[in-house]
């Protein structure tokens, strides 16, 4: 916006220039003053409506930059949910697979504990029944005897009959310790599951609560979009009003510019064309005419040689001094009037950041005749403190390209 405001200016300090074309220096008469305020304030105008205009589009800008990050994270925290989701599903069918593989295994222990405990039961049945025939009912036993082997053999049958009993019994021992262990890994595993499980949990009500702040986030920035989207357009529809206000404000000061141009030009100056250098020849250029940094998108009005400080600065070609003062935007500025050419055009030329002015507004002045020196008034940007001269050549009062006519 500093680049508006000075293209702005410049353009109004170059009307005023022109309009003192061939004229000796003068109070402007009321009509020029009214214009040229009008012309500024229609500037200013301008140039506070683009600002608020540029503020707003800015807002807008980072607003959807927000939206755009907000929208981002969301898709995050669902792809994460989704994650979760599925981490959930599996925890929950290995808490399930845990659970139900501790309950058969417990069902298996309790049965195994009937059958071991039905078992020793036997036992000790049979054991009684032994210590019985032991005590008494042996040697009727052995009085039934029918041959030798039934005598030798009878002791041996009730040892094979406790060691069976034994051997059973260590068996179903053995296999309820394995069922028990079997189940304290089941349970284990379920718990492990189960706190897998809750952390999931914890995890998925933490992402939900993150989702929900997002969705308000969302549903307030885009409604603060649609708001100031709507400021936005508003501000451009009074920028463009201002815009066209200040381009009519322009457009009456270059008509009355024009028309004081013709009372004051002197008819019998003759411009031959032989123009000249206004630097010293070689001069480089930093920018052209044409090259776009004006005021609403428009060109650069004239060309700009970057100099050292107190470079001398030549007349293109001879003439008259229609203006020698400080003026706005362009610093010391000094604009030579170079009559009329034989094609029927009426030839003009601005020097503009002067650090001195070396003559007079009034003065007639010849080709290479120095008439200033390289400076940095006015508004100037750039590298090396903004040195630099910026040359214009005006055809009948309307801009041209410099560098189509004259060397460097």
């Amino acid at each position: 916006m500093k680049k508006l405001h000075r293209r702005v200016a410049a353009s109004a300090a170059a009307l005023l220039l022109f309009a003192g074309l061939l004229r000796p220096a003068m109070a402007a008469d009321t009509t020029e003053q009214q214009l040229q305020e009008n012309l500024n304030a229609a500037s200013e105008a301008y140039e506070q409506a683009a600002e608020e205009q540029e503020a707003l589009e800015n807002q807008v800008n980072e607003t959807e930059e927000q939206i755009g990050s907000l929208e981002g994270r969301a898709d995050e925290i669902a792809a994460q949910l989704q994650s979760v989701y599925s981490l959930l599903q599996q925890a929950q069918t290995e808490l399930d697979a845990a659970t139900g593989e501790a309950e058969a295994a417990a069902a298996a222990l309790t049965a195994k504990q009937a059958e071991y405990d039905a078992q020793l039961d036997q036992a000790r049945e049979q054991l009684r029944a032994m210590q019985k025939l032991q005590n008494s009912g042996g040697i009727a036993l052995l009085s039934q005897a029918t041959n030798l082997f039934q005598l030798l053999t009878y002791a041996h049958a009730l040892d094979d009959i406790a060691a069976h009993n034994t051997a059973l019994l260590e068996q179903l021992d053995a296999e309820a310790q394995a069922l028990s262990a079997r189940r304290q890994e089941a349970e284990a595993a379920a718990a492990r599951a189960e706190e897998a499980r809750n952390a999931l949990q914890t995890q998925q009500q933490a992402l939900d609560a993150t989702r929900s702040e997002l969705a308000n986030a969302l549903q307030q920035a885009n409604a603060n979009l649609t708001q100031q989207q709507a400021e936005a357009e508003a501000a451009a529809q009074i920028t463009e009003e201002r815009r066209r206000a200040y381009q009519q404000a322009t457009a009456e000061l270059d008509r009355y510019a024009r028309a004081q141009n013709e009372k004051y030009t002197a008819p019998d100056l003759y411009c031959s064309l032989d123009f000249g250098s206004a630097l010293a020849p070689g001069a480089s250029i930093s920018c052209n005419y044409g090259d776009p940094d004006g005021i609403d998108g428009s060109h650069h009005n004239g060309t700009d040689f970057p100099a050292a400080g107190g470079t001398p600065i030549y007349a293109v070609a001879d003439g008259v001094v229609s203006a020698a003062r400080a003026m706005n935007s362009y610093g010391n500025c000094v604009q030579i009037s170079h009559g009329t050419a034989d094609d029927g055009n009426n030839y003009a030329s601005l020097y503009a950041h002067m650090a001195s002015i070396a003559v007079s507004e009034g003065q007639t002045v010849t080709k290479g005749q120095v008439i200033g020196y390289v400076g940095n008034t006015g508004d100037v940007v750039g590298a090396n403190g903004g040195y630099h001269l910026h040359l214009e050549l005006r055809i009948n009062g309307s801009r041209t390209d410099a560098m189509r006519y004259i060397p460097h």
